[in-house]
Order: structure tokens, then sequence, then C-alpha cells
């Protein structure tokens, strides 16, 4: 019997499963023979497109992230496009937080690299410093993944305690914050472009003093 004319599994299809199963009930539960049922497969045919489960976690992670794109022109200021890829990231990862273990081990994993690849190069062609651009990236990861990571854990809170009773001041303001969520991070994201660039200009200044009175 000769091959089928369409592949029997979808690679874009299996990593939309793996991300719906992770969504609504967790890392744990997706596994390799979860997969295959769900898929209506041997779970073993998987690993004709997938060398290994983490293959696939980093593939979901791929998907969720799809919006958080580099810019194809360098015409847009780099702190907007820097700045709203961040807003992109978070959101991301509080639409699916259950991502966010993973993506905490992105760099081993190897996830998105290539994407930050781009961002690293337009980044240099839109002449920010090449001192600055590796912290500017992982600040506003750092920010975005805190910010998602605290976020979700507080609604995940079952409040089962009386700690509203024992800690009324916080209750109250907690109830009546005027900031929204996304306002509050994209005020970070900015500070933190702001920050960086400042920290850099000050430490840069200090090692050409040094420099130079070395030279002297």
């Amino acid at each position: 019997m000769g091959r089928p004319k369409q592949a029997l599994i979808s690679r874009r299809r299996t990593l939309e499963v793996a991300l719906r199963i992770i969504d609504e009930e967790g890392l744990d539960a997706l596994s390799i023979r979860r997969l295959g049922d769900e898929l209506n497969v041997r779970g073993i045919s998987l690993y004709h497109h997938f060398r290994s489960k983490e293959h696939i976690l980093a593939g979901a992670c791929e998907l969720a992230l799809a919006d958080v794109r580099t810019p194809h022109t360098s015409n847009t200021d780099w702190r907007e496009w820097l700045v709203d890829n961040a807003r992109k990231y978070y959101l991301a990862l509080r639409a699916h937080p259950n991502l966010i273990p993973i993506l905490m081990r992105r760099h081993p994993l190897r996830i998105g690299l290539a994407e930050h690849n781009s961002t690293a190069g337009l980044l240099a062609v839109q002449n920010v410093p090449i001192g600055a651009i590796m912290p500017l990236m992982d600040g506003l990861e750092s920010v975005a993944l805190g910010c998602a990571a605290y976020q979700s854990a507080v609604e995940a809170d079952t409040g089962t305690d009386n700690w509203q009773e024992a800690n009324p001041f916080l209750f109250h303001v907690s109830r009546s914050a005027e900031v929204s969520k996304l306002g509050a991070f994209e005020a970070m994201a900015k500070a933190a472009v702001g920050a960086i660039l400042e920290t850099y200009k000050a430490e840069n200044g200090k090692a050409e003093d040094r420099k130079e009175a070395g030279s002297a």
C-alpha cells in the first residue's frame, strides 16, 4: 500500500492540541500518549515530527507567541516596537499562564532564539548601543515573565483563609486599584528601557574615563 496523499499528522494541529491541553489542564496533563489519543493516532508516531516531548512544548510556546515578531522595517522607532513586543509577550503569557515555567527555561530549550536574533539585529541597525541591547532584551523579558507569573498566582488564590479580614487595608487597596494591570506593565516596560539606557550611559562613561586615565 502506498503512502497516503495527505499526512495523517499535522505539525500545527499537534501543537494546537498540545497548547489546548496545557491551557485547560496544565503541563502535567500533556503526555505523548494523551496527545496521540486526542489526535486519534498512535503516540509513538508523533516522534516522526518531534524529537521529544520537550520539542512539542517548545513548539506550543512558539505557537502561543506567534504575534511577538520583530518588524521587517527600521522605520519604526525602536523604543516603540520593542515595548510593543514586550506588551504582546506579556499578553501571551497572561493568556497561557501554564507556559510560564517552560518559558523560564526558554534559552536552554532554544525557544524563539531566531526571533530574538532578529530583534538584536534590528536594534543594532537602529543604532542602539551594542552594549545595551542584551540588557534591554533581558530586562523586558524579565519584567513580562515576572508580572505575568505574579498575577497568575494571585488569580489562582482560592482565598480559603481569612486574609481579607486579617489584612483589611491591603484588601481595601486591592479592590480600589485604578491602574489596569496592562497599564502598569506598559509603564514598567517603558521605565525599564529608560533606566537601562541611563545605566548603560553612566557605566560606559565611567569605563571610558578609566581608559583615558590609564592611557594618560
